[in-house]
Parts: C-alpha cells; structure tokens; sequence
C-alpha cells in the first residue's frame, strides 16, 4: 500500500488565499508558517517493505520480512524526530510502504508524540489486530487513512495482488472505529473501480468512515509506466464529473497574481526510509539527506528555495490557460511527463477538459467556453506521451551533479523571466 496524498491535509493542499480574519486558527498557523517558510509538517515514508503488490503502486516495494539496506535504523528515527521538533514542526504522518511493517513503529510514534507531535497514519490495515488497535489507539492520531480500491473483495484482492486483503482492511476500518478513531477510507479512482464511486462512499459510511476518493495516478518513481494503464481514461473522468458536478456548482474565481496550485516548498517536507528530503511526495529532487546534514540547512537549500516560487505567475503555458481555475495542476505531475515543473502536465489537461465539458453540459459554463488553444487536439495517450525515464534516478543524479544549480534541477523554460 502506497498511494500518493493527493488530498492530504497541508502537503498539498494550495495555501489559503483569504485574509486571517476569514480563516479557523488552524488555517491562521497554516497561512503564518507558509509565509515564513517555517516547516508545520513533515511526511515520513517510514519504509518501503510492504505485505500488498499493488498493481497501480509507484513504488517497487520490498517483503515485509525482508532486510533492506540503508533504511534508518531506530535511533536514526528518533534523532530525526529530535530534529524536526526542534526547527518547530507541528504534524508528522507516517506512511510507506506499511508502516506497521517496521517492528519499531511504536516506538518511533510514541516518541513523536512524547514530543508533543500530531500525528496522522498512512495504512492498508492488514496487520490491525484488536491489540494491535488499542496501541494505535492509545497514540491519540489525529486521524487514520486506511487504503480501500474496491467495494467488493474481488476487485480490491486484484489490485492488492494479495488474498482475503479486502476482508483484513474493512476489519481494521471497523476495529479502528470501534475506538472512536477518526477514520478516512482513501480511494484512487482507476478503470477498474471508478464505476463503484458511490458503492465506496457508501462503504465507507456504513463503516462509520469518511471517504475520500482521488484520480492520481502516476508513473513508478524508477520511470516505469505499468501503473498508467490504470488511470482513468478521459471517458471515465467524464462520467465522474457528471456523478460528481451539480448544476448549482460555482466556477472558481479566476486566478490571481500570485496564486498556487499547491503548497510545494513552503511549510512541507518529505522524508524517505535513508533520510532522503524532498519538497512533495511526487517531486523526487532530492534537497539533502539527514545523515549527512541538518534538517536547518537543508530547509535552507536551493530546491525549498525554488519549488516555493511555484506560482502560476512562473508558469509560461498555465499562466494564461482559460481552464486554469477548473485545472488541479501538479507540479510533481508535470516534473514526471515533461521533465520540467513549469510545463502543463497532460495528466491535468485532460482531466481539465473532462470537467470544462461536464460544466457546460450542466450549465454551469457557457457552451461557448473556450478551449485553450495548446489543448485544441486533445491530450495524447499517456503511455505513448511519456519518456521511459528513469525519474528518481534522473533528478537524484542532477541534484549531486549540480547541487547548488536549483534552476537546473527545475529546468526552468528557455527565456522565462521572473
């Protein structure tokens, strides 16, 4: 199990726009630190052993038994918990690969919250006994994302690659429930579930859970393309839109001078199992590793520099695109199909046009909406569009090559001003 936060609280969501009077305390924080650049929140993928094969997965994931090299070991972790306490950091969430496939997870989590940590956990659930659930439990999370692909356990087991998966996950769900834990049930939508959109959510509300449904599919961070041919197609991404889009839905103001789409750079980071940082899940440049250097100065380095500058003002196609306020643009997305952060990611294109076309069919958009004119033949086929590029590898080795160089690591387009 590993899918991407699409939606997660703080990694990626935009930074709020309004001013402080109009937002809770907890976006207040957010908004302060954003603009101070002081780090809220960290992501750890604890390890990338993991007891599911998914077929959809970015990762090419170990056993769960199985000894991999160079994984932080137990103090390690604790050190970087000391670390990322003292630079201030509010929220750490704990994902993989499993988590509870590391025999230290309790004590790595319990020292987090002995720190005064909020945490959040990132699991399939599989290995969730009932004492097993008193311990999580007892860690007082702010909530648990537990990783569901279907209604029924045929679909879920397929994708998972892993027997009786869907009937150990739902038992965690209910175990987890019954101790009054805040449970999300997180979905990536995919051709072979999308069709059971309302069946999940109803699920997920019998279970006594929330659901929480995405369309993020990407390429494996070692460049391969497998797990595209279960993004949804563009047929598949309108018949969502339709189920999901009302009549009375309100079109987004459009975007204004300094806006994001994400808050890449700003108060997050990411950690990997051997103490990689990088600036999002998905954006594999690395910024320094934790063994090798303090999280202060790294926090300081030319990648956490760069990536914070990310507003559409610098993006020479998105900047002035009529679907951008209806687009969900990716940084990460775009870095991963055309080598460049500033470029449109044909991923976000078309799911653009989808809801551009599900929009005027609900009279939301006049029919006269226009189509931009770099999208006006459509979106090729991802699996024909994309480089086999080996993207981690890649930017890894641009990184060490030119450490200093951010503009190189972000291959700025040719002649962009700032």
């Amino acid at each position: 199990m590993s899918d991407r936060p699409a939606e997660g609280p703080d990694e990626c969501a935009p930074v709020p726009a309004r001013a402080m009077a109009g937002l809770d305390p907890y976006q207040q924080i957010v908004l302060k630190m954003a603009r101070q650049h002081r780090l809220l929140t960290v992501h750890w993928e604890l390890t990338y052993r993991c007891n599911e094969e998914c077929t959809h997965c970015y990762l090419d994931v170990f056993a769960p038994g199985e000894h991999v090299a160079g994984e932080l070991n137990t103090e390690q972790a604790l050190r970087c918990v000391d670390e990322f306490a003292v630079m201030g950091a509010l929220n750490i969430t704990f994902s993989g690969g499993e988590i509870l496939a590391r025999r230290d997870f309790f004590t790595i989590a319990e020292y987090a919250r002995r720190k005064r940590f909020a945490i959040r956990l990132l699991t399939n659930g599989i290995l969730v006994t009932p004492d097993m659930a008193d311990r999580i439990a007892a860690l007082r999370p702010t909530g648990v994302e537990i990783s569901l692909y279907a209604a029924d356990a045929e679909t879920h087991d397929g994708i998972t690659r892993r027997r009786r998966s869907w009937e150990l996950t739902t038992r965690a769900a209910q175990l987890l429930r019954e101790r009054g834990l805040h449970i999300t049930i997180k979905t990536p939508l995919m051709r072979e579930n999308v069709h059971q959109y309302h069946a999940l959510r109803a699920l997920a509300s019998e279970l006594g859970c929330v659901s929480r449904t995405d369309t993020v599919i990407t390429a494996k961070d070692n460049g391969g393309l497998a797990p595209l041919r279960h993004r949804l197609t563009y047929n598949d991404m309108v018949w969502l839109f339709r189920e999901q889009i009302s009549e009375t839905d309100e079109i987004p103001a459009p975007v204004a001078e300094g806006q994001r789409s994400c808050s890449i750079g700003l108060h997050s980071l990411v950690l990997d199992p051997y103490g990689n940082v990088f600036p999002c899940v998905q954006t594999r440049i690395s910024a320094g590793n934790l063994l090798a250097e303090p999280i202060a100065e790294i926090w300081q380095s030319a990648v956490f520099k760069e990536t914070s500058k990310l507003t559409f003002d610098v993006l020479p196609i998105c900047r002035t695109c009529e679907l951008n306020n209806i687009c969900h643009r990716c940084h990460a997305n775009a870095l991963v199909e055309n080598g460049s952060l500033y470029l449109p990611a044909a991923s976000s294109c078309r799911e653009a046009l989808a809801r551009r076309q599900v929009l005027v069919e609900k009279g939301v958009l006049p029919a006269n909406y226009p189509i931009p004119a770099h999208l006006a033949n459509g979106v090729p086929d991802d699996l024909e569009y994309m480089p086999v590029l080996p993207v981690r590898a890649a930017a890894t080795q641009l990184a060490h090559l030119i450490p200093a160089d951010a503009l190189a690591l972000v291959r700025r387009p040719a002649g962009m001003v700032v």
